[in-house]
């Protein structure tokens, strides 16, 4: 099969390999689709994450073309989507329920250790039907299907914040993660939506994904924006957003999230960083504020598939490219453009 090989920053080999095996417990899908995600970016531009003959890829679809002996409730043709994170099952975080944190496991996921699905085909290990491996629904394209994956985070950090109808949540950044968090927010019963970027693309597509006022940090100061939109903090310092989330990756975009968030209100971090960040802990602790990380998904995948088929949230209006596989290179240079990139897709 032809698969994509990382070697070094910004460079990439199209390369034949052996096709996997499913093995008694795993499944082999034949990739229709697979994004890039921002991880992805960082490893192609800094070569962090991964190391050099990794397939890397993890937002994936596709039927499903050998099943494992052992695999139950899963046949050949079968459509199907997967959480790429393996995970060890024994370390205290596996046992509490939160798999996604894994102490040991996600050294050996999907991408990250195993090939990955910028290749024809993919395997999947211990495939369990409802677990790691889902079925996708009739009306679902396979593009929609790989984009559950961020779709399902941006769903963890969204339900994180807890929002309700009196909720006025700030989203920075609409990038995949960020526009995928306002209809999230949306979905989940959030009161106002306030999306910020610098993209017009990326604006235009949070008000047609829910947002209720879109800011251009072009043109507008983001914080006094939402200062203005809900009013003055406690001690005159920042605004009085209920939720923040923070989707940028840009440092003294997270600082003045601190800012915006009132006291004893909810922030929440989803993006990565690629240096240290100053801001202001001060305020966090005056404020008594709620700030938390969120990291990837636990339990999230069905909850997106079922918003999917029943219209709650939608997939395709976010990709905005779609790339064969040999021309990898030019889909990573894609998605790097934010000014005209989303999602960007390869089809093996």
């Amino acid at each position: 099969m032809r698969a994509g090989v990382f070697q070094a920053a910004r460079t990439f080999d199209i390369t034949q390999l052996d096709v996997p095996a499913a093995g008694r417990d795993g499944i082999v899908v034949q990739v229709a689709a697979c994004g890039i995600c921002g991880s992805d970016l960082h490893s192609y531009v800094e070569g962090v994450f991964v190391e050099p003959g990794q397939v890397m890829g993890h937002e994936f679809s596709g039927p499903i073309v050998e099943v494992g002996a052992d695999v139950e409730g899963l046949s050949v043709g079968d459509r199907v989507t997967a959480v790429p994170l393996s995970v060890c099952g024994r370390c205290p975080r596996c046992i509490e329920g939160m798999g996604h944190l894994c102490e040991t496991g996600l050294s050996q996921s999907i991408a990250y250790g195993l090939p990955g699905a910028f290749a024809e085909y993919v395997r999947v290990p211990k495939a369990v039907l409802g677990k790691n491996v889902f079925l996708i629904p009739d009306s679902v394209s396979d593009a929609a299907a790989a984009m559950v994956e961020p779709m399902a985070v941006a769903l963890h950090a969204a339900r994180s914040a807890d929002p309700d109808p009196a909720d006025t949540a700030v989203v920075i950044g609409l990038g995949s993660i960020g526009l995928n968090a306002v209809q999230m927010l949306k979905a989940l019963g959030a009161g106002r939506v306030i999306g910020i970027d610098v993209s017009d693309s990326r604006l235009a597509l949070a008000a047609r994904l829910g947002a209720d006022v879109i800011v251009d940090g072009r043109t507008q100061n983001g914080l006094a924006a939402v200062q203005e939109l809900t009013g003055v903090g406690v001690g005159g310092v920042g605004a009085r957003a209920d939720i923040v989330i923070e989707a940028s990756g840009i440092g003294a975009l997270l600082a003045e999230a601190v800012s915006m968030t009132r006291a004893g209100g909810r922030l929440r971090i989803a993006a990565l960083y690629e240096g240290p960040v100053t801001l202001d802990a001060n305020q966090v602790v005056q404020k008594e504020m709620s700030v938390r990380g969120t990291f990837a998904y636990n339990g999230e995948f069905p909850t997106v598939l079922e918003m999917l088929a029943d219209g709650r949230v939608t997939a395709e209006p976010l990709i905005t490219h779609t790339f064969r596989l040999d021309d990898l290179d030019a889909a990573f240079r894609a998605q790097l453009d934010k000014n005209s990139s989303i999602k960007v897709q390869v089809t093996p």
